[in-house]
């Protein structure tokens, strides 16, 4: 198995994707939320799926509306943001918070954020595609060796730039990979930027929400009054679960 980490979206353009599977960061928020929107937002952890049924993530607002009219009223929930913020039409925002089985139980979530479903989009061109966070971390990485391709993550970045929040959950993504190929005896290589994110995530996993809330991303949900946000997407292994990206669509894997 060969680990590579792509640090930012205008990176991606110098990998070939062709059958390789393919994990999609973006820690603040969207892949964080992605998660909690399955599970259904509750104060306490609880096993059971109270959440949508399915995610649809689209670039623009524009999508995004026009796709949510073309459900029956009350099947489809519109969410997301625009840098940090609901846009007026939307039935809600981008915080794992408000993803509760009241508003999304057994619904489709029609979603649009600035970078993530921006790099999901990127990564459909991979034969297997999964979203990734600190929140279910060692899942997803199963799910990735279960699969047995070469791996590509993918960092959504800001703005097309590096983030500390993604660079750090993709090194812990690395390090987790590379445990599973050695407990199982699987030969393994990692890639120079795969190697980079691993050492920056051990150097720094025992500060993961202060790293958070120093960067970019994480000053701008203090200014908007999220910092319960960050808090959410601080807790590693939260929610055991993982996705998969098919036509278009988000599901969870059973």
């Amino acid at each position: 198995m060969y680990i590579d980490v792509v640090f930012n979206p205008c990176e991606f353009q110098s990998r070939d994707p062709r059958g390789k599977s393919i994990a999609v960061i973006d820690v603040l928020r969207a892949t964080t939320s992605i998660m909690y929107a399955f599970w259904g937002y509750r104060d306490n952890f609880s096993a059971e799926l109270l959440g949508c049924e399915k995610i649809i993530p689209v670039e623009t607002i524009e999508e995004a509306i026009e796709l949510s009219h073309s459900y029956a009223n009350g099947e489809a929930v519109l969410t997301g943001e625009r840098f940090c913020l609901k846009p007026k039409e939307f039935d809600i925002g981008n915080s794992p918070n408000t993803y509760t089985p009241e508003l999304l139980s057994g619904k489709t979530i029609v979603y649009t954020t600035t970078n993530g479903t921006r790099a999901l989009q990127q990564a459909r061109q991979g034969i297997f595609v999964t979203t990734s966070a600190f929140v279910n971390a060692t899942k997803s990485a199963e799910v990735l060796f279960e699969k047995k391709n070469d791996v590509i993550i993918l960092c959504a970045g800001r703005s097309n730039k590096t983030t500390i929040e993604d660079s750090l959950c993709a090194g812990l993504m690395v390090s987790l990979l590379v445990g599973i190929c050695a407990s199982n005896n699987i030969e393994y290589k990692i890639s120079d930027s795969a190697d980079i994110a691993m050492s920056y995530y051990q150097n720094n996993k025992e500060d993961i929400k202060g790293l958070l809330l120093k960067s970019e991303a994480g000053q701008n949900l203090l200014e908007v009054g999220l910092e319960a946000d960050i808090e959410d997407c601080t807790k590693v292994d939260y929610l055991p679960f993982a996705t998969k990206f098919e036509d278009g669509v988000l599901t969870l894997i059973e």
